[in-house]
């Protein structure tokens, strides 16, 4: 290897000269609120997976008694090593620690910025690694992508729902997230307020603010079908709740003797609530909290609709090849599915 590059301590700001010592106090603490503010306008999911990055960094440190603020070519490119060979993580997690490691080390109380060149040489040692596996022929780490739920599935878990206050809940969550094409967190972070009648009564609005994209306002139209619209599954589940506080949760957690509680539901609950209605309808493959997102990109695709129709629903930006993933083939030999299929050879 290298020797290492040395992380470099952030500069302070760059105040004029004429600035006297109190107006520079100030002016230092504004800097530092707006820190704090910008960090907790963060998704909570995503301040989990930093603070866990995190930890996995400072048990990493430990072992190769360095500061945790050594974060240099050759201590990264370490850190890859051991998270690749000897905790055998996925590429996509090791991707992800890398950037949650260097962006704790950004904020107080570290204020370390990291070369650019170190991080850049870590994640093209990640990718030789990859490349390796791959020619190796061995198998992709991690979970792959999750399956995608289509409206032929949707129907068969939703109409196993039972008709209990456990049940309008977990068809609302499915119809209501396959609709807004949810995230599991975004699903979870849903109030009541963000939940709207249309003034025309044409069906809901949605307004997803806890999200890992920009906030957007989905349209939720009323379904042609009464046992599968998302608007009247949503009007079951709120009224059988007695859900009114505008500031509460829009799906909670239910005791186990029926009892809506006034708490909501976590994330990592809400994909579990997914997964086990699909279990319950039959179904061997694990549906997870991502299906109803990737469900709705594939049925929307199939059916012809606008690319910017799809991204205004996932969120995804104009010509995003993130959306390409969700749109998932269904049937290779199927004419939708398949470029080759009616051409003219």
């Amino acid at each position: 290897m290298n020797d290492p590059l040395p992380a470099v301590a952030a500069p302070g700001p760059l105040l004029p000269a004429a600035f006297d010592p109190e107006l520079r106090a100030r002016l230092a603490a504004l800097d530092e609120a707006s820190d704090e503010h910008a960090q907790d306008q963060r998704p909570a999911n995503t301040r989990r997976s930093y603070a866990s990055d995190w930890r996995t960094w400072e048990a990493f440190c430990a072992q190769l008694q360095v500061p945790v603020t050594a974060a240099t070519r050759g201590t990264l490119r370490a850190f890859v090593d051991y998270l690749w060979n000897r905790q055998k993580r996925a590429y996509s997690t090791i991707d992800r620690k890398l950037a949650g490691v260097v962006v704790t080390l950004r904020r107080p109380p570290y204020r370390v910025i990291v070369d650019p060149d170190a991080t850049a040489a870590a994640r093209e040692l990640l990718k030789d690694y990859r490349k390796k596996a791959q020619a190796a022929e061995e198998p992709e780490r991690g979970r792959g992508k999750a399956p995608a739920m289509r409206l032929d599935d949707l129907r068969l878990i939703v109409g196993k729902c039972d008709t209990d206050i456990f049940g309008l809940r977990d068809r609302a969550m499915l119809l209501l997230g396959f609709a807004i094409a949810a995230r599991r967190a975004e699903l979870a972070g849903l109030r009541l307020r963000n939940i709207t009648e249309d003034p025309g009564g044409k069906g809901l609005l949605v307004s997803v603010r806890v999200s890992k994209t920009e906030p957007r306002t989905v349209p939720v139209p009323y379904g042609s079908s009464a046992a599968t619209c998302p608007v009247r599954a949503w009007h079951a589940w709120r009224d059988a709740a007695g859900i009114t506080d505008p500031d509460r949760h829009a799906f909670r957690r239910i005791h186990h003797t029926g009892a809506v509680q006034p708490h909501g539901l976590t994330p990592q609950r809400a994909g579990d609530v997914i997964t086990a209605a699909g279990l319950r309808a039959g179904f061997e493959e694990l549906f997870t909290g991502h299906s109803v997102r990737s469900g709705m990109a594939t049925e929307a695709r199939r059916r012809g609709k606008d690319r910017k129709a799809i991204a205004a629903i996932t969120g995804h930006a104009d010509g995003s090849k993130v959306l390409d993933g969700y749109m998932q083939i269904v049937d290779q030999w199927d004419a939708k599915d398949n470029a080759l299929i009616g051409i003219g050879l």
